[in-house]
Formats: structure tokens, C-alpha cells, sequence
């Protein structure tokens, strides 16, 4: 009984709960502190084959050396991207619904496509992004400046908020009932005799012909609204038409920085102490960016063993989309970023102001005039028109004409009172002169030397001070003409390629220096080839010496990709024979040599006979056919 009744009291007791135990978390590291996974790399020799990963020699394929790899990779891919940002946009259309995103990249990103798609109803918005619902429909590319950046960018903003005022704030046409709309659904329930028999039998049929001017069903309004196709055409003119009629790509540079020398002024110490702070940390950001691209454009140093290469996968993505060469483990002759350099080396040499001299008033006055002009030209283009272009003329051709004019008043209005200042300064200058001569003549005199009469002494310091005044006009006028203007001082041309040219055609009309062009069917990466004693490229010349030859190098296509938009088809990155092709490049192998360094030539019998294959086609550059294996040769007799 005892050990039944102790059994049956334990079921019977109510359990009582357990105290929480509480989370034992490791202590938190406060800043600065040294972890020891950021231990750099200790000198002397290291071990073969293993990487400073983490504060510790760890193998290529420890989960931590992948895990650094692949951040590394990220890191490379994104960096180079910053060389050129704003200087290319790209448009991308979705197949079934006619929506257009826009990008600064030649690829699709996420994060980026699905911010720019607006909520229209259930299913309008995906969870993500799917490639093969997405197909290039435009791109624009701008000169490489300093000044073609900020146009890029500043287009880039412009398509954006068009696109997403033209969903949030649509036009009555897009989401309530036309006349044509109510013709397509009497056309659709018949002819005109069909419809007066059928509102005889059926009385309801009038119910279901929309009344014009009431609002669409919510799924119809979603497909109009997604439906970008021609708009964003509209809008691309539109932005560009506005960018060149503006200034010029020098003044408008010269206008930023006139700006920030302006606003520079009027600041505070404590303002200026933070915006300098701030330029602190872009100067540390533009270094650490500079570092993470060089994982992609440098050579790895051998003694360097805390960066791991990056894979070749990863090589051939940059390719594609920087247009660079992939030679060994770097990238080499990106597309666009030389020139660039070039072109803000130029504007750093150009561009000098002094604030001591800066005239602020002046500046501001110049802003006001052309500002009101520029509103005044608008005010009158929508007086007079309903739309902002037209066959003939456009409103930023009338903004542009009417800031010249503006301009042109408001110059000679400034030479005119430069003219009445040189006129003061030199008056002033004189009046010191007679001031200084006086002075020195009572000197003179209250000491009894002899000293010449008061209007000699006059004479002869307005004489030297005017021949120093003369001087420095001069100089300054030198300095100004030595300024040369940059090369791209007036470069306008902007180049836009489609994946089909008829679409441009969804535009009224399209500024002068625009130039329109095909768009390649897909992006292709390209490797340096270089000859070497081991591998021949081409047939050497029978007069040339093989030692005294230069080594030779040549472009091979390695892969292609959809998923990555081209460029043009006459800009020379794709090869015109590859356009036709549609599938992946066969692998490249060059010619054996023989042992007197000369190429293996092929008989005369066998060359004739001889036929390429059909994913074998001849570029210039030779390919060796792929051993295949057991398994492969037995599928390839069954035909698979």
C-alpha cells in the first residue's frame, strides 16, 4: 500500500515550474577593441598551400576560407562599379505585363527591381525577381566625364519619379472608360445589326456595355498602369531633350562648383568643422573601395596570403559587365574608366577658384536671371501648348533659347560694371600714389635734403603706380587665357542602343545628339590570350626571328550570357560572328607547335576534306574538341 500510494502521489501533485535559466551570452567587444580574426598576417615564411584566414593558416577548402572567398568575390564585383557610376542606364522590360525598371547595372538586382514596382493589386508585385520574365529594352550611355556622371545620374532620378508619377497620379485616360474602349467591346459582341436584335431578346446586354467616363475594374486599371512600354519611350525623350538643351557639360560643372564655394562661405565653424568630417570619412570610404577593387584588377602578391583569387566564374561576370579583359586573375582595359580618368585630371586643372575673389552677389544675381528665365520660357510653351513636345519645336528648345538671351543681357550688363570698377580700382590706385608722393615730399622736406617739387614727385608715383596696375590686369588676364578648356568641354553626343529599334519610334521626336543603335542579343566575357613558347596563336613569319618576335596577344570569347544586357553591336566587344550564334562558345585551345616552334600545318587532302563542326565555328582562334569520358561516349551511342 505504502509503495501504490507513493506512486500515485507523484501524478497527483501539481507540477512546479522550473526558474528560467538565464542566457549566458559571451561579452560584448567595444569598439576598437583587437579581435583576433582581424590579426594581420605574421611575417617570415608561410606554410605551401594555406591562407591567413581569421587569424590562423587554413586550408582553401575550410568552411573559412570559402566564406572569405566569397565575401572577397561580393567585394570585387561590386567595387569597379563605383568607377563608372551614372554613366550608363539601363532598362529592362517584363515579357507578359510591359513593366520597365530601370538600372545603373548591367544586371538585375533584387533589391534594386523590386523597389521600382508599385502595388496595383493582388499578384502585381512578386516575392522576387525572375530573370527569364525580364528582357533588355533600352540603354543609355553617356560620355565619360565628369560631367556625363552627373547627367547620367540626374536622368536616372528623372525616368524613376516619371515612372512612379505617372502610377501613383495616372491620367484620366488610363483608368476610366474611352470612347475607344467602349467601341472594342460593341465590336466584340458583334456588328451594329447584331446588337440592336440582341438588346431585343436580351435586355441586360446595354448593362454590359461600359458607360465612358467610369472608372475601370481594378485588374484592368493594374494592366494598363503596369503597362510602361511606350511611356517609358516618352520619357527617356523627354529627359534627354532636357539635358541637352541645358548647359553645357562645362559650365554645368563649373556652376556646381561656383555653388559650393558659395554655400562654403556663409558657413559656420562648426559647420564647416562637420563637413569636413564628412569628407574625412568619403576620402576613408574612396580608399576602401580602391582596396576591394584591386582584388579584381591587380595581380595577387605571392606574399600576400590573406587574399584568396577569385574564382574564374566570378572573372567572366566582371567581363561582362565592365567590358574588361580577363588576363590570368585580374581584369585588365575596362571600358569607359581610362577616359574618365583622364577627363577629371583635365577638370582638376582646370578649375581654380579663389574664394577671396569670388564675387557672391555677382554669382547670385547671374542664378536669379537664368532661373527666371528659364520659368518664364516654361510658362509660356504651356500657354500656348498642352503637351511639352512637339513635331517642330519642344519646351527645353525654347527654355535653352530663352536662357542665351538672358545670358547674353546679362553679360554685357557685367562688363559694363567691370568696366566701371577697373575704372575705380585705377582711381583708387592713383589717389594712393598722390597720397604716398605727398607724404614723402613733406618727409623730404622737413629733413632739407633736396627733394624735387611736389607735382614732379606727383607725376612720377601716378606714373609707377599705373604701369604696376597695367601689370597686374595683365597677369591676371594671361592667367585666365592660359586655362585651357577640357576636351570635353562640349561633348553632348549620348548614345542609346535598343533591343529593337522600332520602339524608339514610340517617341514624337528625339534631341540631335542622340544616336540610336542595336543592342546586342546577350553579354559576353573575353579573356587575354598571350603567346609563349608553349602555345602558338598564329603562324610566325618565316623572315622574322622567333627570339627577336614580340609576344602576341589576342581576345578570345570565353562565355556568354542573357541575364547580363550587351552593348552595341558596332562598338566591336561583340564579335559580328557571334551574333548568330546561339550557343555557348566552344572552349579555345591553341595550335600545337612543333619542335622547331612552327605551327602543325594541315595536309592538303585533309583540309579540303575537312568540315567544322556545327558549335565550332572558326573566329580567327582554334578549338580543340573536349575528350569525353566512358559514360559520355555510351550516351552519345544512343544518341543522347
Amino acid at each position: 500500500m505504502a509503495a501504490a500510494a507513493a506512486t500515485t502521489l507523484a501524478h497527483q501533485v501539481p507540477p512546479m515550474s522550473l526558474p528560467p535559466m538565464p542566457r549566458v551570452r559571451p561579452p560584448r567587444m567595444l569598439k576598437g577593441t583587437v579581435s583576433p580574426n582581424t590579426n594581420p598576417q605574421p611575417g617570415g615564411e608561410f606554410p605551401e598551400g594555406l591562407f591567413w584566414v581569421q587569424g590562423k593558416w587554413r586550408a582553401r577548402g575550410s568552411n573559412a576560407a570559402k566564406n572569405k572567398r566569397a565575401t572577397q568575390t561580393r567585394q570585387a564585383a561590386k567595387a569597379p562599379r563605383h568607377e563608372t557610376h551614372g554613366l550608363n542606364i539601363y532598362a529592362y522590360r517584363h515579357i507578359r505585363t510591359n513593366q520597365v525598371i530601370y538600372s545603373l547595372t548591367r544586371t538585375l538586382e533584387n533589391n534594386k527591381v523590386l523597389r521600382q514596382l508599385v502595388f496595383h493589386g493582388k499578384k502585381t508585385v512578386p516575392a522576387s525577381v525572375r530573370r527569364d520574365m525580364w528582357t533588355p529594352y533600352f540603354s543609355i550611355h553617356f560620355p565619360p566625364t565628369p560631367a556625363g556622371a552627373l547627367e547620367g545620374l540626374f536622368a536616372f532620378q528623372k525616368l524613376r519619379e516619371l515612372s512612379l508619377q505617372r502610377q501613383l497620379s495616372p491620367p484620366d485616360d488610363l483608368i476610366r472608360v474611352t470612347q475607344q474602349d467602349i467601341d472594342t467591346v460593341k465590336s466584340k459582341l458583334g456588328s451594329p445589326a447584331d446588337l440592336q436584335e440582341a438588346a431585343v431578346r436580351d435586355e441586360q446586354l446595354a448593362a454590359r456595355i461600359p458607360k465612358r467616363g467610369e472608372l475601370l475594374p481594378k485588374k484592368l486599371q493594374a494592366q494598363r498602369l503596369m503597362d510602361q512600354k511606350a511611356t517609358s519611350v516618352a520619357d527617356a525623350a523627354f529627359v534627354l531633350d532636357w539635358i541637352s538643351s541645358g548647359p553645357s557639360p562645362l559650365d554645368r560643372m563649373v556652376e556646381i562648383e561656383m555653388n559650393r564655394v558659395a554655400r562654403h562661405k556663409d558657413r559656420t565653424k562648426k559647420a564647416r568643422r562637420r563637413i569636413h568630417a564628412i569628407r574625412d570619412e568619403e576620402a576613408k570610404k574612396k580608399d576602401e573601395i580602391i582596396r576591394r577593387a584591386s582584388l579584381a584588377l591587380q595581380d595577387l602578391d605571392p606574399e600576400d596570403r590573406s587574399r584568396l583569387p577569385l574564382p574564374a566564374g566570378a572573372l567572366r561576370q566582371l567581363s561582362m559587365e565592365h567590358h574588361g579583359l580577363v588576363d590570368g586573375s585580374k581584369l585588365v582595359d575596362i571600358d569607359q574608366v581610362a577616359e574618365l580618368k583622364d577627363a577629371i585630371k583635365e577638370w582638376k586643372g582646370f578649375i581654380n577658384i579663389d574664394p577671396n575673389n569670388f564675387d557672391e552677389e555677382e554669382w547670385n544675381r547671374r542664378q536669379y536671371v537664368v532661373r527666371a528665365a528659364e520659368r518664364e520660357a516654361i510658362k509660356e510653351w504651356f500657354e500656348e501648348h498642352d503637351t511639352p513636345t512637339t513635331e517642330s519645336d519642344s519646351v527645353w528648345n525654347r527654355v535653352s533659347a530663352k536662357r542665351e538671351s538672358a545670358l547674353k543681357e546679362f553679360e554685357a550688363d557685367t562688363k559694363a560694371r567691370q568696366e566701371q570698377r577697373h575704372a575705380s580700382r585705377r582711381e583708387e590706385a592713383l589717389k594712393r600714389a598722390e597720397e604716398a608722393a605727398t607724404k614723402e615730399h613733406e618727409k623730404r622736406t622737413a629733413a632739407g635734403s633736396n627733394a624735387p617739387s611736389l607735382e614732379q614727385m606727383i607725376g612720377q608715383y601716378k606714373k609707377d603706380a599705373l604701369e604696376q596696375f597695367e601689370q597686374q590686369e595683365k597677369q591676371l588676364a594671361a592667367e585666365e587665357q592660359q586655362k585651357s578648356r577640357p576636351d570635353w568641354a562640349d561633348t553632348r553626343e549620348i548614345k542609346m542602343f535598343w533591343a529593337d529599334l522600332n520602339d524608339g519610334l514610340f517617341a514624337s521626336a528625339w534631341p540631335q545628339n542622340v544616336i540610336h543603335g542595336p543592342l546586342a542579343p546577350y553579354g559576353v566575357a573575353k579573356a587575354l590570350v598571350r603567346e609563349t613558347e608553349d602555345r602558338v596563336i598564329e603562324e610566325l613569319d618565316d623572315e622574322a626571328d622567333a627570339g627577336e618576335r614580340t609576344p602576341r596577344t589576342l581576345e578570345v570569347v570565353t562565355s556568354k550570357s542573357v541575364h547580363v544586357i550587351g552593348s552595341g553591336l558596332e562598338d566591336g566587344w561583340l564579335p559580328s560572328e557571334l551574333n548568330t550564334i546561339h550557343k555557348e562558345p566552344a572552349p579555345w585551345s591553341p595550335r600545337p607547335a612543333d619542335q622547331d616552334g612552327t605551327l602543325a600545318q594541315q595536309s592538303a587532302p585533309d583540309a579540303a576534306t575537312a568540315e567544322p563542326a556545327a558549335d565550332q565555328q572558326d573566329f580567327g582562334v582554334y578549338y580543340e574538341e573536349p575528350k569525353k569520358g566512358m559514360w559520355a561516349r555510351v550516351r552519345g551511342m544512343f544518341g543522347r
